[in-house]
């Protein structure tokens, strides 16, 4: 029997076996994670909007033992794939943080590097602009850390993008996936060092062009003029790094960074 609770919420018309099914795959995450699993949410969405060809969502999100914090979101056809799919890319997630207690920071200048490639993000909901709030303003209290560990984080909880203060220059900065889905490129708020960090071996460009000092207002308004995934911006009245972009839902969400 499991040592962790599954604490799971439901949307849509999600049979209760599948919720079930979903629920027991979970649980089996606890052969393969390296610490021990202090609880895991799941959130199990079945959209009835027509000609979706992938109307399931999965959703967890991994408490562990140590501090490490994993999410996961995947889309498919059913509940069922969507379980799989799921539990697939945690027990992938967990097997990595096992393997990053094994080595120690940086040995002999060495960095951490990804094993998983980006997933696949499905497009946010077409909500008509005058529909749209900025429903969720959620500051990101990451500490500092070098580029190569921001890196990671962002791999581990699934983001396209991650802000954070660079350990090395003491500025925030923005990594997030170039057009390819791929690879990883840099932008620092006030611009790029004159020397290339030294632990950014997992970044392929930086930008070195400073983010555009904005309100919220003007950055959401640049995120819908230019048809952008994200506007990386220095928020004229906090001075905080910050990212204005679309969530899921198609209303606007806010990340900042704090050192």
């Amino acid at each position: 029997m499991a040592s962790f609770d599954v604490i799971t919420l439901t949307r849509g018309p999600v049979p209760s076996d599948d919720r079930a099914y979903a629920e027991e795959k979970l649980l089996g995450l606890e052969k393969v994670a390296p610490r021990p699993i202090i609880k895991a949410r799941l959130k199990l969405t079945m959209r009835e909007t027509p000609h979706i060809a992938t109307p399931a969502i999965a959703q967890a999100n991994f408490d562990i033992s140590d501090g490490h914090f994993v999410r996961i979101r995947i889309e498919a056809g059913t509940i069922r794939e969507a379980a799989d799919l799921l539990v697939d890319r945690a027990g992938r997630k967990l097997r990595r943080i096992g393997d990053k207690y094994q080595s120690r920071r940086h040995t002999n200048g060495e960095a951490w590097h990804r094993g998983d490639a980006p997933s696949t993000r499905p497009s946010y909901y077409p909500r008509d602009p005058e529909d749209r709030e900025l429903v969720r303003r959620k500051a990101i209290g990451t500490p500092e850390s070098t580029i190569d560990e921001a890196a990671f984080d962002m791999s581990q909880l699934d983001y396209d993008f991650f802000v954070f203060v660079d350990v090395e220059t003491g500025g925030g900065a923005v990594l997030y996936h170039k057009s390819d889905g791929e690879e990883l490129a840099l932008r620092y708020a006030d611009g790029a060092p004159t020397e290339r960090p030294k632990y950014a071996s997992l970044v392929k460009d930086i930008d070195p062009t400073p983010a555009p000092e904005l309100s919220t207002e003007d950055a959401l308004s640049s995120l819908e003029e230019g048809n952008l995934p994200f506007v990386f911006f220095k928020d004229t009245t906090t001075g905080e790094p910050s990212v204005a972009y679309y969530r899921y839902d198609g209303h606007y969400g806010l990340l900042t960074a704090r050192g």
